[in-house]
């Protein structure tokens, strides 16, 4: 059941971030765009029952520089029909290397994501406050993860913006 749940939100959210990045397929409602360089964009996707609102933001910085990659993002999303609220994910545009995790930092505290191809989630659904409590405080987050060929990344986020951006997808989705 939690893999055909998964299933299910990755091919919801495959659509919406390529609607973000390519201004294409499904038709989201903007809701706003927040911090500076414009770092969190707040999006709102469907109606009633299924109405999906996310928050989503590229790197300021990825290490090493000019990978071949995909679309990448961090994102947080309230799905109305299963009752989820901020679950974070990313997108990293590569396969993550096979039963890698990814390790998320805000200041001192890290968090553990698992892994499905190009997809993370949060390991520990627990630490899912902490982890939104220490994004509404810090400035930045860093991701570190391996590709499937075995390269180390950082992308790193700014958080500017990020508490104006989450209130707004709460009030959407409300």
């Amino acid at each position: 059941m939690f893999m055909k749940k998964i299933n299910i939100k990755l091919i919801i959210l495959f659509f919406l971030l390529s609607s973000f990045n390519a201004h294409a397929v499904l038709e989201a409602i903007h809701l706003g765009t927040f911090g500076s360089g414009k770092a969190w964009q707040a999006k709102q996707y469907g109606e009633g029952d299924s109405k999906i609102c996310f928050m989503i933001s590229k790197p300021i910085q990825t290490s090493p520089t000019g990978l071949n990659r995909g679309d990448h993002a961090l994102m947080l999303s309230n799905f109305i029909s299963d009752g989820i609220k901020h679950e974070p994910s990313i997108e990293a545009g590569y396969t993550f290397k096979a039963k890698s995790m990814v390790e998320v930092t805000i200041k001192a505290n890290t968090y553990k994501f698992f892994t499905i191809e190009d997809r993370a989630w949060l390991a520990d659904e627990q630490n899912s406050s902490q982890l939104i409590k220490d994004m509404k405080n810090g400035s930045r987050v860093k991701v570190q993860s391996i590709s499937s060929r075995g390269t180390k990344i950082t992308d790193t986020y700014s958080l500017i913006g990020f508490t104006n951006s989450l209130s707004a997808i709460d009030k959407a989705c409300s």
